[in-house]
C-alpha cells in the first residue's frame, strides 16, 4: 500500500465531475473485450491521485472488487475502463 492512505472521497459539483473522468460510472470490460461490470467509486490519496477503482461485477446480486489503476485503462471517448 502507498505511504499514504487511501481513503474515499465524497464527491460534490467539480469533484464529482473530476471524479466521474477517472472511471467512476464506466462500464469495464476484461482484457480480451467482455463486459463483466461498471465502475463504482474511485478510491484517491491524500494528493488526490486515483489509487483503486471499485467495480461492480456482475448484475443482480453481483459483488465488489478494488482494482488497483495501474491494471486499468481508461477510454475517455466510450466511457469504459478495459482490464489489462
Amino acid at each position: 500500500m502507498p505511504d499514504a492512505a487511501v481513503r474515499e472521497q465524497t464527491y460534490t459539483g467539480a469533484a464529482r465531475s473530476a471524479a466521474l473522468n477517472r472511471g467512476a460510472g464506466y462500464t469495464v470490460y476484461d482484457p480480451v473485450g467482455q463486459k463483466i461490470g461498471s465502475a463504482e467509486e474511485v478510491f484517491v490519496n491524500q494528493d488526490d491521485q486515483p489509487q483503486y477503482v471499485r467495480i461492480r461485477i456482475g448484475f443482480f446480486l453481483g459483488r465488489s472488487v478494488l482494482i488497483p489503476v495501474q491494471f486499468v485503462e481508461t477510454d475517455e471517448e466510450s466511457k469504459t475502463l478495459i482490464l489489462k
